[in-house]
């Protein structure tokens, strides 16, 4: 019973790298395809008269709309920040309660607090990020339905 964390500890980050390189590598297709798409697309139009008549289209706004997406995915990093940051509270807060209630030993109760640390750290950061960005002007200042 006293030496659960380490390996716990162990897997967790291993299961972590690879999701993160996984993550990455999806993430730099997707975008690699989106750029071969969107360079193809545009060099089919032979005039710029072509190309307005296009983008006045339902479709090519949708397409014009895709080319500027970065404005639009900073509620998807806050969203995850606050995520995480929930996750490391609750997770942080548990192993502190089993210490105290005599379950776990001194160890789990360090790991405990550091978990509570990261997620209030997180937390901060989602609310600093939140406003830096309406700031900004990359959010709205009101929420969507």
């Amino acid at each position: 019973m006293e030496n659960w964390l380490v390996p716990l500890a162990v897997f967790t980050m291993i299961g972590f790298i690879v999701w993160v390189i996984f993550s990455t590598v999806r993430r730099y297709k997707v975008a690699s395809v989106q750029g071969d798409v969107a360079k193809t697309m545009l060099m089919h139009f032979d005039s710029s008269e072509a190309m307005l008549a296009y983008v006045q289209t339902e479709g090519g706004k949708k397409f014009l709309n895709s080319l500027w997406s970065e404005a639009g995915t900073s509620y998807g990093g806050i969203l995850d920040c606050m995520r995480w940051g929930v996750v490391f509270l609750i997770v942080g807060g548990t192993l502190s309660w089993m210490h105290a209630a005599g379950i776990v030993d001194h160890d789990a109760q360090v790991a405990g607090i550091l978990a509570v640390a990261l997620g209030v750290g997180l937390e901060a950061a989602a609310a600093i990020s939140y406003f830096a960005a309406r700031a900004m002007g990359l959010v709205g200042t009101e929420p969507k339905a």
